[in-house]
């Protein structure tokens, strides 16, 4: 008989975001791992959709995961006065409900959640549970710590900077966990092009990365022949993007790409020379983040220019990582230089794919 994994979750499908992506990947080995799989979450949006064959198309996998998209009624995006705060109020009553109606006779089941409302509401029905944390702020610290109070509730952390800020009292039920990469989609080409890529969002919590200031300083005074290529999971913050980079200068080319799939944004980085890791100086980019991206680029074989934070310095192999200064844009530009004309570093990430990953994650459950 197999067991039984419900995974309830606030997040948009299907998303190109790395969350999303990352979602479904875990689903797709814990089923391989012998689970049961049902998704449930919210139609957020008009993109949002509740047809298996919709995500099977997009994500790319054929395993049978059962979803449950349920009606979202409530004030999400639709009313911009406080919006902020109608975003947490639907948060939770959507969490409330949907856990009050997908928990009954699961006595034996695993729950996975990215939500800390869902964590708080299942942890308090005594549920087996686990929750995925990402990020930090002082609601989701206490409801965390109160969730972690119960018997049968689990914690997942990205960083070892986020696990001190918890501080639980029982070590035993957090795993530090940090992001993977899904081997089918992402290895490295014998055949590199000479380019440099960027994939991910531009801009986080509604603050630009500051990618733009570093490629618009570029002078290139060398005449080096320079390709950019920029990958977003959605079109309005690329246009956004693309309207603070300045036009092309002599040998630099630009080239942009949106609402790709796994798959496709794979066969993008396994061919490429160069991979950006770049962020802002927020709390959360400087303690919390463990990317999406970063394996990715390793698992495509990618040299791999880098701000400067503690969470990058964190990263494994970080020791092949070429740090630039974010405060000496032109220090951005030497570090691409040497990335794009050393050799190219290879590695064996087999211990970081979303495979390993899954087995590490049950492991700790059981």
């Amino acid at each position: 008989m197999k067991k039984n994994i419900t995974y309830i979750t606030y997040q948009t499908f299907p998303g190109r975001t790395a969350n999303s992506v990352q979602t479904i990947s875990s689903l797709k080995y814990f089923h391989r791992e012998g689970f049961k799989c049902t998704l449930i979450y919210p139609l957020r949006n008009k993109e949002s959709s509740k047809s298996i064959n919709d995500l099977k198309s997009f994500y790319n996998f054929s395993e049978d995961i059962a979803i449950k998209a349920t009606i979202h009624p409530l004030p999400f995006k639709k009313i911009l006065v406080l919006e902020k705060y109608w975003y947490i109020l639907s948060h939770i009553l959507w969490s409330y409900f949907t856990v009050k109606k997908y928990s009954k006779n699961t006595k034996d089941d695993l729950f996975f959640t990215r939500s800390e409302w869902v964590f708080y509401f299942l942890s308090k029905k005594s549920k087996k549970v686990v929750y995925e944390c990402h990020q930090l702020s002082a609601i989701k610290k206490t409801l965390i710590k109160s969730s972690l109070k119960y018997p049968n509730s689990r914690l997942i952390t990205l960083t070892s900077f986020l696990t001190e800020e918890i501080s639980s009292d029982s070590t035993a039920k957090i795993l530090e966990l940090g992001s993977s990469y899904d081997s089918e989609f992402f290895y490295s080409e014998k055949d590199k092009e000479k380019n440099i890529v960027y994939a991910g969002s531009f801009f986080r919590f509604g603050e630009t990365r500051g990618i733009e200031a570093l490629i618009n300083n570029i002078k290139n005074e060398n005449n080096e022949n320079l390709k950019f290529t920029f990958i977003s999971p959605d079109t309005e913050s690329l246009e956004l993007f693309k309207e603070k980079i300045s036009p092309e200068k002599l040998n630099i080319k630009f080239e942009y790409f949106s609402n790709l799939n796994p798959k496709e944004v794979g066969a993008i980085l396994n061919k490429a020379k160069v991979g950006l890791l770049i962020n802002n100086d927020s709390k959360h980019a400087e303690l919390y983040s463990s990317p999406l991206k970063y394996f990715e680029y390793l698992a495509s074989g990618l040299n791999i220019v880098a701000t400067d934070l503690k969470t990058h310095r964190n990263l494994p192999f970080n020791e092949n990582i070429i740090f630039y200064d974010s405060t000496d844009l032109d220090s951005f530009e030497r570090s691409l230089y040497i990335a794009l004309n050393q050799e190219t570093n290879l590695y064996d990430v087999s211990e970081y794919s979303t495979k390993n990953r899954v087995k590490k994650i049950i492991s700790f459950c059981t």
